[in-house]
C-alpha cells in the first residue's frame, strides 16, 4: 500500500524571531512574508508572501513531543516488520543534530535516536512469545567517502561499498554489532558520535561536517509454531549536515572544502527529490553516496519521515524558504512499505519431519485402538515385495482369496496393483511370443507355487506353547504379526469395531491426556466442546497449565526416543542373528568339503569365517543384553507419562471447576500487590527510572575514551 512521506517542520527557538514567519491555526501550515530588496533590480516580480502546508508544525515543542509526533509510529512498526527512515534537513545551526541525538547531559533532552532504542528494547521485552535479534551499524559520509564509525579502525574505508541485493540497499563491509540491551546499543551510539567529524564556525560551535546514518536492524521470530517464519526490518536514523553559505559561516581551508562537499551532496539530494516528485522515468540515485544510501527511504519499501529544521530569523529567511520548498517537494514522494518476511529452510524441514513423526504415531495409536495390530506404514522391503509378488500370482491363478490380499496401507494396495500390472504385461508378452511361433515358452496358467509359498508362516513351531493371549482363528488370512499379550485387551464397554472396520466417527476415543478421554461420564461427553476449548486455553494461558503441558510433552518425547532406541537395538540384534546363521551355513559347507588328505587342517578362508562368527556372536550377546535392559525400562517411562497426563487432567479439572473462595483471595492479594507496584512505579518515575541505561552507556563510553587517551599519552619507560 503506497503512502506519502510524512513531513514536519520544527522551528529553532530564537530571541529575535522574524515577524515574516508565522504558523497558522490549523497547526499544519506556515505563512511567510518576504521583504523585497533592490538586489534583483528595479523590477522585482518575486512574490512577497508564501505559504506551505505539511503534516505538522512543531513550534516551541520539546524533545518528547517531537518524538511522539514524528518517530513513535515508525519505531513501533519496526518490530512488526516494516522498514523506517527518519531524517532531518535544514541549514547549519537549525537544530538537526539536537533533534536526532539531543544533549548528553540532560536525560529529558535526549533526541530521537536514544528514544527509539529505548522504545524498541522495551517492546522486545514485553513480547515474550517472540525472539528479537537487534543489530546496529553506524556509517558516515565525509567528503563523499564512507567511514565505518563502529569499526576498530574508523579510518579504514577500503571495504565499504554500496550495493543492491534483493531490492534493498546495503553497505557491504559495514560493521553490524549485535546488542542485547539498551545500554549496549547506546554505548555504541555514543562511541560512534565521538568518532564523527565536527568543527566550529560563526553559526554553530559544533557543526557536523558529515552526514551520518545510524541503522537499527531487527529480526523477529515467533517462538513455537511458525518459528521458521521471521520478519526482517531496519530503521535508518539520518542526521544530515546543514547547507552552508560561506559568506555567513566565514569558513576557510579544510572547513571550506567540507562545506563544498556538503552543499554538493545536498544539491544531488534535491535533484533526486525533484525527479521523484515529478515522477520522472530516470531518478539519479547514483550521483552521490548520500542519495545511494537513501534510495530505500525515497520511494522504496520504507515508512519515511522528514523533519525540516528552520531558523525563523530575518537574517536566515532565504535558507528557511529553501528548506520549506525542499520539504514540500519531499511530501509529494510516494513510498510502498510492506512487511519483509523470510523463512529458514532448515526449520521448515524440521517442522515437516516433526509432523510426519506425529502423524505416524497417530496412525499407530488408531491401529492399536481399532484392533488391527502392528501396521507398517514405511516403504516395503525387497522381501515384502517378493512375498506380495507370490501372493498376487497365487490370487491370479485362483489359489488365493481376495481377503488374503493386503489392504492395511495405501502403499500395500498400490504395490498390489503394480504387481498385477506386471503379471498382466508378462502374460501378454508370453502370448504374443507364442503367437509368433516361439515354442518352449510356458503357457499362462501353468502350475504355480503353492498358495502359501513366499508368505511368512502364521506361526512358528513352539510359539503357541510360549506365547500369551488368544490366537486369531482367521490369522491365516493376513500377514503374521505375532501374538498380542493378554493385558493389552481393550477395556469392556469400548467398541473397537469389527474386524477390518474402522471406529465409528460418532464415538471417537480421546487421548488419555485430553479432557473427556477414556472413562469420561456421559455429562462430560455432552460438554466436551466447551471443555476442549477451555483445556486449550488452560495449557496456553495459565502458567500452571503451560508447565504441566511442557512436562507431558517432554516425557512423551523421552518415551518416543526410548521406543525408537528399542526398535533400533532390536533391528541390530536381528541383523547379528542373520549374520550368525549365514556364517554358520557357510562354515558348515566349507567343513563338508574338507581338505584332501588333511581334514584337520584349517585353511585361511575357514579361519576367517570362524573369526567372523565369533565377532557376530559377541555382537549378538551384547545387543541382546542391551535389548533386555531397554525393554525393562520402557514400562517405567510409560508409567511416568501416564502419571504426568493424569496430573495435567487433575489440575485442569480443579481449575475448570473454579474454586470461588480461592479466586477471591487471590484477587484481593493481587489488588494489594498492584497498589504497592503503583506506589513503587510512581517513585521510580519521579527519579527518571529509564535513564539508568542512558547514563550507564555514557559513563562506559567516557571511561573507554579516557583509557584510550591515557594509553596515547603514557610516557615510554626507559630501558
Amino acid at each position: 500500500m503506497k503512502s506519502h512521506v510524512r513531513v514536519f517542520v520544527r522551528t529553532r527557538p530564537s530571541a529575535e524571531p522574524s515577524g515574516g514567519f508565522r504558523s497558522l491555526e490549523d497547526g499544519k501550515s506556515v505563512a511567510l512574508t518576504v521583504t523585497k530588496t533592490s538586489i534583483y533590480g528595479v523590477i522585482n516580480n518575486t512574490s512577497d508572501s508564501l505559504s506551505f502546508k505539511f503534516d505538522g508544525i512543531l513550534e516551541g515543542a520539546g524533545q518528547d513531543s517531537v518524538y511522539a509526533t514524528c518517530a513513535h509510529e515508525v519505531a513501533e512498526s519496526l518490530l512488526a516488520g516494516y522498514n523506517g527512515t527518519i531524517f532531518c534537513y535544514g541549514q547549519t545551526g537549525a537544530g538537526k543534530t539536537y533533534t536526532m541525538s539531543g544533549e548528553s547531559q540532560q536525560y529529558s533532552r535526549r533526541g530521537i535516536t536514544p528514544r527509539a532504542l529505548h522504545q524498541i528494547f522495551e517492546q522486545a521485552d514485553i513480547c515474550v512469545d517472540r525472539q528479537t535479534t537487534v543489530k546496529v551499524s553506524f556509517v558516515e559520509v565525509y567528503n563523499e567517502v564512507l567511514y565505518d564509525l563502529l569499526s576498530a579502525a574508523p579510518g579504514s574505508v577500503d571495504s565499504l561499498q554500496i550495493v543492491e541485493e534483493e531490492g534493498t540497499t546495503l553497505v557491504k563491509g559495514l560493521t553490524q554489532i549485535q546488542v542485547t540491551t539498551e545500554k549496549e546499543a547506546l554505548a555504541l551510539l555514543f562511541e560512534g558520535e565521538a568518532n564523527r567529524s565536527t568543527a566550529s564556525h560563526a553559526l554553530n560551535a559544533a557543526s557536523s561536517r558529515s552526514h551520518t546514518v545510524f541503522t537499527i536492524h531487527c529480526q523477529v521470530r515467533m517462538l513455537g509454531e511458525g518459528e521458521e517464519r521471521a520478519t526482517t526490518s531496519k530503521l535508518n536514523l539520518v542526521d544530515l549536515a546543514g547547507s552552508e553559505r560561506t559568506k555567513k559561516t566565514g569558513v576557510t581551508g579544510q572547513a571550506l572544502k567540507e562545506a563544498n562537499a556538503i552543499n554538493k551532496s545536498l544539491t544531488f539530494l534535491e535533484q533526486t527529490v525533484n525527479a521523484l516528485s515529478r515522477k520522472e522515468s530516470h531518478v539519479p540515485f547514483r550521483q552521490s553516496k548520500l542519495t545511494s544510501l537513501l534510495r530505500d527511504a525515497l520511494g522504496g519499501n520504507c515508512k519515511t519521515v522528514l523533519i525540516a529544521n528552520v531558523w525563523p530569523e530575518a537574517a536566515h529567511m532565504e535558507e528557511t524558504i529553501s528548506t520549506l520548498r525542499f520539504a514540500s517537494r519531499v511530501r509529494l514522494i510516494e513510498t510502498a512499505p510492506h512487511v519483509s518476511e523470510s523463512y529458514d529452510s532448515s526449520l521448515v524441514l524440521k517442522r515437516y519431519e516433526r509432523q510426519i513423526k506425529e502423524l505416524k504415531a497417530e496412525l499407530t495409536t488408531r491401529d492399536s485402538l481399532a484392533g488391527r495390530g502392528q501396521v507398517n506404514y514405511t516403504d516395503l522391503t525387497d522381501a515384502e515385495v517378493s512375498d506380495l509378488k507370490v501372493l498376487v500370482s497365487s490370487f491370479l491363478e485362483g489359489s488365493a482369496t481376495v481377503d488374503q490380499l493386503p489392504s492395511q496401507t495405501l502403499k500395500q494396495v498400490k504395490e498390489t496393483y503394480r504387481q498385477m500390472q506386471l503379471a498382466y504385461q508378462a502374460s501378454k508378452s508370453s502370448q504374443d511370443t507364442q503367437a509368433q511361433g516361439n515354442s518352449g515358452v510356458p503357457r499362462p496358467g501353468s502350475p504355480s507355487p503353492s498358495p502359501g509359498k513366499g508368505l511368512r508362516p502364521s506361526s512358528r513351531e513352539g510359539e503357541a506353547a510360549e506365547g500369551v493371549g488368544e490366537e486369531d482363528p482367521q490369522g491365516a488370512q493376513g500377514f503374521h504379526v505375532g501374538l498380542a499379550p493378554a493385558n493389552l485387551r481393550p477395556p469392556q464397554g469400548i467398541d473397537t469395531g469389527s474386524k477390518g472396520q474402522a471406529l465409528s466417527p460418532r464415538s471417537p476415543l480421546q487421548s488419555p491426556c485430553s479432557p473427556g478421554g477414556l472413562g469420561s461420564s456421559p455429562d462430560a461427553m455432552r460438554t466436551r466442546p466447551d471443555r476442549n476449548a477451555a483445556f486449550i486455553d488452560y495449557k496456553r494461558d495459565v502458567q500452571e497449565g503451560r508447565n504441566l503441558d511442557q512436562a507431558v510433552k517432554k516425557i512423551q518425547s523421552e518415551h518416543k526416543a526410548a521406543k525408537e532406541e528399542l526398535k533400533q537395538c532390536g533391528l541390530a540384534v536381528n541383523a547379528a542373528k542373520r549374520q550368525i546363521d549365514d556364517v554358520s551355513m557357510a562354515l558348515g559347507a566349507k567343513r563338508a568339503e574338507g581338505v584332501a588328505g588333511e581334514p584337520d587342517v584349517l585353511d585361511s578362508e575357514e579361519h576367517q569365517l570362524l573369526q567372523t562368527l565369533k565377532a557376530a556372536k559377541m555382537k549378538f550377546r551384547s545387543g541382546f543384553q542391551q535389548l533386555k535392559v531397554l525393554q525393562s525400562g520402557l514400562p517405567a517411562v510409560a508409567q511416568t507419562e501416564a502419571e504426568a497426563c493424569k496430573r495435567l487432567i487433575d489440575a485442569f479439572d480443579a481449575w475448570f471447576a473454579g474454586d470461588t473462595t480461592q479466586l477471591n483471595g487471590l484477587e484481593a492479594e493481587d489488588d494489594e500487590q498492584q497498589v504497592f507496584e503503583r506506589m513503587q512505579h510512581a517513585q521510580l518515575t519521579a527519579m527518571d527510572p529509564d535513564s539508568s541505561a542512558f547514563f550507564a552507556a555514557r559513563k562506559q563510553v567516557r571511561r573507554k575514551q579516557a583509557a584510550q587517551l591515557q594509553r596515547t599519552f603514557q610516557p615510554t619507560r626507559k630501558a
